[in-house]
Formats: structure tokens, sequence, C-alpha cells
């Protein structure tokens, strides 16, 4: 009988709500940290019909300058790789096809504020720094909120201190957003 009792306590504690840090709540801010956060060690992403977990690597250099590798491993078993860097509260992402970086957040742009990727393919604009965004597991207040115009559509991402990415939107619906249950 305690075996069984231990087995179900496990089970449902394996597959119940993750937590990021010891202490923080999946879906409250975690005050005194950045919109990105690069200590995160992993966490599953819905995105569409699909869904992948996004796990710290190790840190690469490119160019003299060291980035936190995460590693995107899709559900059909795809992956994708994200170079990221943080220096003077600014983050950087690596881009592979220009060997070259682009400015993902700077805690100094205001509202309005534009920029474009290395490639020069992707457009970013600062929406908001209240945004708000409803998914199945939380309702989520006081969001970055950046729209991006990709060759392959405009997305509005946001990003919850402490958390970092947290859900997407294409024509004001809901397409990405992190879960607890994995």
């Amino acid at each position: 009988m305690k075996k069984i009792l231990l087995l179900i306590l496990i089970f449902f504690s394996s597959s119940s709500y993750s937590q990021l840090f010891e202490g923080q709540k999946f879906c409250e801010e975690s005050k005194g940290f950045s919109y990105f956060s690069l200590a995160i060690n992993k966490k599953k992403i819905l995105w569409y019909d699909t869904f992948y977990f996004e796990t710290k690597n190790e840190t690469k250099v490119f160019n003299g300058k060291t980035y936190v590798e995460f590693k995107q491993e899709w559900n059909n078993s795809n992956s994708d790789l994200l170079y990221l860097r943080e220096e003077n509260e600014i983050i950087y992402q690596y881009d592979s096809c220009c060997e070259n970086e682009t400015i993902r957040y700077d805690p100094k742009f205001e509202i309005g504020h534009s920029w474009k990727s290395a490639s020069e393919k992707s457009e970013y604009r600062l929406i908001s720094y209240n945004g708000k965004l409803k998914t199945p597991f939380c309702e989520y207040e006081n969001l970055l909120e950046i729209e991006a115009k990709m060759p392959y559509g405009t997305f509005n991402f946001y990003y919850l201190k402490g958390h970092g990415y947290i859900g997407a939107t294409k024509d004001n619906k809901l397409v990405s957003c992190v879960t607890p249950k994995w």
C-alpha cells in the first residue's frame, strides 16, 4: 500500500506544475529580475499545435563574446539553437546567418522604439511595458510586449520579469505560451 501511495505521489508531482526557481510562482513576475532571464534551465513552450522544450546548455564564444546556448527541441525531433548574452542589462542574440548579433532588448528602449535584426529580415518594435496576455494557464499583466515582423508573419511576443518569454499572438490570437505541465 505504501509503495502504491508513493508511486501516485511521484506521478502527480512530476506531471504537475513546474516552477522556475524555488519559491517562484508560475504566473507571477519576479521583482528585481530581467524580462530576459538567462538563468532558467528548462521550460516547455507550446507553439500552435506542437511544442518544444527550451534547455539551457553550455556557453559558446563568437567574435570574442560569450553567449548562453539554448537548445529548442521540438516534439518532432527537430532542434534549433539560440544564443543569448547580457551586457550592461542589454540582451543580445547571436545570428549565425550573418555572424553578428541583434539586440533583443535594451531596458532604455522607450515605447515605439524600432530596430532590425542583424540579417535585416526581421523588424522589432517595443509596444508596451504593461502588456497583458491570457493563456490557458495564467492571466499575465505588466508584460514586455514586442512586435516582430518576420518573413513568415507578424507576431507580438510577451515577456514576464524573471520568466522571460511566456507567449505570442498573431492577429490578436494566442499561438504560443509556456506551460507549467510537463
